[in-house]
Parts: C-alpha cells; structure tokens; sequence
C-alpha cells in the first residue's frame, strides 16, 4: 500500500508540473502579447514574432522577432531574444525581470544616411524628447543586458552596401559599454569602445569613445556620409546633464565635451588632412520652444593656448535667425599662432610674434531680411611686432623675387618680379591708366584700406545668402596679390584663412608699401592663355609696349582679368560681347568722376581699341 502512495504521489507531482509548465507557458504568450501591444503604442513601432516559449523555469525565449519603427526606414530583426525573470516571480513584470540576452540581431536602414531639412514646432520638447529617451530606456532596462553580434546594414550615397558590426553591447545598471568594429571582415578590422554612464535621477548622461589598437585611430561610421569628410581621434568624451524647465525653456548645465587626437579631412576645407589635436568645451545651453542659444557667461571653449567665450543664439520665426558673437580682448598674440591645427597653413607655421590682440566678432542676421544682415570682424594689436618670421619671409614682395605660376597644383611657368627680367616693368614703364582701370575694377578703395575692404565683404555676403549659393567674392587687391605670390588657387576655406592672414600681417605691418604690391600685381596676373605679366599682354593684345597703352586698351586689360581663361566668350570673332560695352561706359564715367582722367580723354577713349599681335590668330583659328 506503501509502495502505492508513492505512485500515485509520483503521478499527481508530474501532472502538476506539467500543468504548471502548460499554464506557464499560456502566461508567458499571454504576457508577451501585452508587452507588444504596450511597446508598439508607446515607441510607435510595429512587433512581430514567430513563437514564444519557456526556455525553463523564469526564462522566457522569444524566437523571430521583427521590429519596424514608424517612418524611419528602419527595421530591426532578431533571431532570439531571452528574457530572465526571478525564480520567485511569475507574472514576468518588470520589476521580475533580472536580465535579457539578444544574439545576432540585425538593423536595416533602407534610406539614404544624408540628412534632410526638418522642421520641429518644439526644440525643447525636442531636445527634451532626444534627452530623456535614452534614460527612459536605461530606466526600464533590467540591471543586466546583453546583445551580442548586432549588424547594420544601410546603402552609402553610391547606392554601395555598407555593413557595421558591434560584436557586444552591455548594460549593467547604471553603466554601459559597446565594443563596435566598422567591418565584419578584413584582416585588422578597426573596433572602438563606447563606455558611459546614466543617472535618471540627474538627468545625466557621460559617453567616452576610444581605441583599443594602438596607432589606430577612432573613425565612426556614417559621418562620411553625413559630413563627406574622414573624422578621426583618439577619444571622444561627452557629458549633458539637464535641468528643470523654466517658462518653457530647458536649460543644460554642467555640459562637457571633448576630444584628444583629432584629425579631419574635407575637400571644402584643406587639401591636407588637418591635426587639430586636442580641445575641449565647457557649455551652458538653452533651448526653448524655437530657438537654441549657447551662453557665453558660462561657456568656455579650450583650445591649445586660447580660451574664449563663444555667443550663439540660433533663432525661428517663420525664417531663421542666427546671432553669433565673440569678444576676446588683451590675449597674447603668440597664442594665436602657437594654437593653428598642424597642417592648416603653409607659410606661417613658426611665427613668433610678441604683443597682444583683441578680437571682436558680431553676426547678426535675419533670412526674412537679409539686406539688414549686421557683421563686424575686426583685429587689433597691442605693441605687435613680428620676432621671427615662418617659413616663408613675408617682406618677399619687396625685392626683386622668383615667382612661380601654378596650374592644378603643377609649375608651368617661372620667371623673376625684378630688373633681371626683361619683360619687368616697374611702375613708372607702365601707362598711367592700367592702374586706375583696374582699381575701378578691382578694388577702388586699394589706397584708403588695410588689406579688408568691410562694405564690400557685407556685400557679397549678403548676396551669396540671398542666393543661396556662393556668387560674389569679397577679394581686395591686396588679398588677389597674396594669392598669387603664396598661395594657389585652392578653393578650400584654409586657403582662404591664410590668405586674410597674411594680408593682415603685410599690411598692418608695412611689409610691403602698396604701389609696390600693385606693381607686382600688374606683372605677374594672367592675362589670357599663358599669357602672365603686363608686357605679355600688350605685346598678346596690341603689338607695344606697356607705356604706350591708351585708356581704352587699360580698360579692357582689366576687363579681361576675372577670367583670363574664358578669353574667347569675351568675343565674336574679332569683335567684343555687349557686358564689355557696359562695363567700359561704367569705367570712364567713375575715372573721370574721381579725377582719373580728363573730359577729352573719356571722349576718344572708345576709339583706340584695335587689336593686334597674337590673339588676332588665337580667336580666328
């Protein structure tokens, strides 16, 4: 009878658990559902899954899962997801959960990683939203996470398929980390790590990325296709913490970024990959319900050996408005120069100066009213002297030098700025009018400024934002002269920086007196098709020699200097365009205006434009 009890006790036990793990198994598809149906209403995603089932006893495995969030052209695939509970729990709630383990998921983008226009009726419920949706997530998280083997698939601008591996991502409590590789293959694929913490209760978030290879630097993926450019460091750190909000304003403080080893490559910003080593911010940010605005009390920038207090207040009201300042007074003048990213400059690598700047900044404009667009730059030296120069000897221009023309980046030509050249022509050998015509086109106000002509840089800035795209230049004659003799014709905005530079620097300086730098300029310009200097092209055009051009003739030598390569749409035939007529009947009228010339020499200046010598048979052949 004994022997009986505990067979039937045997029994009803097996019974039971078998029940148990049915009923269990009828809970944990019951409660799977409701946690779909709650995620799919809360983060707008759409969830599908092939099964779900006891893995044993407080383990949930959910197989074939299929993630797809609303307008984002993404769309998240797992092929299982593991969910661990406590022993003791059985309802599977949060609060039951102890960890979660995801192997092998994979993430598709199916739309381009260039970003569009978009428009939010509130950047602070924005940035709120982009702030407090991790720590939403981190808080609902379980202290354990575990993904293992994520892919991301996504097409380049070439319609190239690109892939992304991040072989772990971790999560335990308040601290994460991902270990990322930017291919799955390869024989020394590059990986970085991602640490970081979260504090719900602050509303802080702190991210370190870094490199675990040495001499390999960080490079993420996507900002090629973002940027077009090749961004690379050795750590990056960053830390926002957020604050209340006040009249409908978030406020961050006690922000931090940063970054050590940074090297950047952009074709609209060098032809050399640029080391800017290492930098970093201390801010204080607003947002409200349409503007952003860095304030410069409590923001300070750390860059080398400067240290300054950036202004900017980006702003939507109907049309953007954007407000930028900087005011930076009594700093020392060789910090400026000690400070420029490696590879930057070309010629001023070096310098040593003594002194102290000031620097003051102001951009103020509306797009809705462009034409009232506000903007001051402005440098001033204290007790400035240059002590040594850099690798190059600004004062060249002032003796005789060799000069060297560039065509993309290859000497095509080289021929001496001085008596030693034949086809030299000092100031004084050249007729009376190329000068003057070529300041009325050119730079009128050559003689009054210092390098910056500030009414015609508001100017051309106004007009490029009206049009939305670069139309009208803002180049002095002093600033033409330095390109020619140091740099090249790069159209990058390093190029251009040290361009404004070294103009400042001649001129504030009197490196170089200015009828000299015009003298230079009028002997070594191109002209026409390898054509360089003014006895060239006198010879080119009209068969004499500099002395003995006529007005008429100086006038369209500097017609012809803005594009010297497009000679043959300047004319049909032998004969010239209507825009020379124009821009001729403009000349005389401001020559003779500003005491150039004579009433009677306007008159019969039409008439003495005959051409001769070379570019007959250039334009008829």
């Amino acid at each position: 009878m004994g022997r009986k009890k505990y067979l039937l006790f045997a029994v009803i036990t097996l019974v039971l658990l078998g029940a148990g793990w049915t009923g269990a198994g009828v809970l944990s598809r019951r409660y799977a559902e409701r946690i779909v149906q709650s995620m799919e209403k809360q983060y707008r995603v759409s969830i599908r899954y092939q099964s779900v089932s006891l893995r044993s006893f407080g383990s949930l495995l959910i197989r074939g899962v299929v993630v797809v969030p609303a307008h984002s052209g993404l769309t998240l695939y797992a092929h299982a997801v593991v969910i661990r509970a406590n022993i003791g729990g059985s309802s599977f709630s949060t609060g039951d959960i102890r960890g979660i383990e995801i192997d092998a998921p994979e993430i598709h983008y199916a739309r381009s990683l260039r970003p569009t226009a978009k428009t939010s009726p509130d950047y602070a419920v924005a940035f709120r939203r982009a702030i407090s949706t991790p720590l939403a997530v981190f808080s609902h998280l379980p202290a354990s996470v575990l993904v293992r083997n994520l892919s991301f698939h996504y097409m380049d601008d070439a319609h190239e398929p690109q892939r992304y591996f991040i072989p772990r991502i971790s999560v335990s409590g308040p601290h994460f980390m991902a270990e990322m590789q930017d291919r799955e293959s390869g024989p020394k694929p590059r990986r970085w790590i991602c640490r970081g913490t979260y504090e719900e209760h602050s509303g802080k978030i702190t991210l370190h990325l870094y490199t675990t290879q040495k001499q390999e630097k960080v490079s993420l993926p996507f900002v090629k296709d973002y940027l077009r450019a090749d961004v690379r460091f050795d750590t990056l750190s960053l830390e926002v913490q957020t604050r209340k909000e006040q009249g409908g304003v978030l406020q961050l403080a006690r922000g931090r970024a940063g970054v050590k080893g940074l090297r950047v490559y952009h074709a609209g910003l060098s032809s050399d990959t640029l080391d800017f080593g290492t930098g970093y911010i201390h801010y204080k940010m607003l947002v409200g319900r349409n503007f952003l605005e860095i304030d410069s009390s409590a923001t300070t920038v750390h860059y080398k050996r400067l240290r300054f207090h950036p202004y900017l207040r980006l702003e939507k009201r109907g049309a953007w408005r954007i407000r930028a300042a900087l005011d930076q007074r009594d700093f020392p003048a060789n910090d400026l120069f000690a400070s420029f990213p490696g590879r930057l400059f070309r010629h001023l690598p070096g310098m040593q100066v003594s002194g102290t700047f000031s620097y003051h900044f102001l951009l103020d404009v509306d797009l809705a009213r462009v034409r009232e667009l506000v903007f001051e730059s402005s440098l001033r030296p204290r007790n400035f002297r240059i002590l040594r120069y850099g690798r190059s000897d600004l004062r060249r221009m002032s003796a005789p030098f060799v000069h060297t023309v560039y065509e993309k980046g290859k000497a095509v030509r080289r021929f001496e700025v001085g008596d030693l050249n034949p086809g030299f022509r000092p100031f004084q050998a050249i007729s009376r009018y190329l000068p003057a015509a070529i300041l009325h086109g050119e730079d009128f106000a050559f003689y009054q400024h210092r390098g910056f002509y500030p009414e015609a840089f508001h100017k051309s800035l106004v007009e490029n934002i009206e049009a939305g795209k670069f139309l009208r230049g803002a180049s002095t004659l002093s600033m033409q002269v330095v390109k020619n003799v140091f740099l090249n014709s790069d159209k990058t905005l390093a190029r251009k920086l040290e361009e404004i530079l070294i103009v400042w620097l001649i001129e504030n300086n009197r490196l170089t007196h200015k009828t000299r730098m015009l003298e230079v300029y009028m002997n070594i310009i191109e002209w026409g098709p390898n054509v360089y200097g003014v006895t060239e092209a006198s010879h080119f055009y009209f068969a004499k020699d500099p002395s003995q051009l006529t007005l008429g003739e100086c006038i369209f030598l500097a017609y012809i200097i803005p594009y010297p390569k497009y000679l043959r749409n300047h004319f049909d035939g032998l004969r010239l365009h209507y825009p020379f007529y124009v821009f001729y009947r403009d000349a005389v009228r401001r020559l003779l205006q500003r005491g150039f010339i004579r009433g009677e020499e306007a008159s019969q200046a039409q008439r003495d434009i005959f051409f001769r010598g070379p570019v007959i048979e250039y334009l008829t052949q």
